[in-house]
């Protein structure tokens, strides 16, 4: 975490005095690596997708993809989970009537941000595995149709991977500025 009134790296396992919050704070950040990782390589695979490529091609590289949507979404929900079970209170005790009034839009738009992401994200799934299950089944032919729904589908997952850069990158703005305040408090109070 980099303290910017200071312009220090904060670094947690050199500090007057770890704390469980330190281990809150490198989780976040690991996390957050972890997951802006996978969106870029998800954005990547899905840039070089082609629906109009060849059927063969484009199914294997669309079952790629929903695999990766899958991993992904199961991901950013145990990461969400963890962040309103344990990251989130610890936050709301520290500060609270401190920064309440200002933090609670924020936190409004970073639970709403998440949602139309899943929300695009659930779409890809949904017209991909439509489609690509008719195919399997020979009930659709692969043609300009085809082409065109997988060609959406596409879309729904750049829009998706478009909110998610975003919600991690506005949710890191938010919290980090926060959790190295909290470090800051307990390496002066302990030092």
């Amino acid at each position: 975490m980099y303290n910017r009134e200071a312009g220090i790296e904060l670094e947690p396992f050199n500090s007057a005095r770890p704390s469980v919050f330190m281990m809150l704070a490198m989780k976040l950040k690991e996390d957050h690596d972890r997951l802006k990782d996978k969106v870029a390589v998800l954005c990547r695979m899905n840039q070089g997708t082609n629906a109009a490529a060849g059927s063969t091609r484009s199914i294997h590289q669309f079952e790629g993809l929903l695999e990766k949507v899958a991993h992904l979404k199961r991901d950013l929900k145990r990461h969400a989970k963890w962040e309103e079970q344990e990251l989130f209170p610890v936050f709301a005790r520290y500060f609270r009537k401190k920064i309440e009034p200002t933090m609670l839009p924020s936190m409004w738009v970073l639970e709403k941000d998440y949602e139309l992401a899943l929300q695009f994200l659930d779409s890809f799934e949904e017209q991909c595995s439509s489609v690509l299950g008719m195919l399997s089944l020979g009930l659709k032919q692969y043609d300009v149709i085809t082409i065109h729904e997988l060609k959406f589908a596409s879309d729904q997952l750049t829009q998706g991977c478009l909110i998610l850069k975003g919600h991690l990158h506005m949710e890191e703005e938010l919290i980090y500025p926060l959790a190295e305040e909290i470090l800051t408090d307990i390496d002066y109070l302990f030092s």
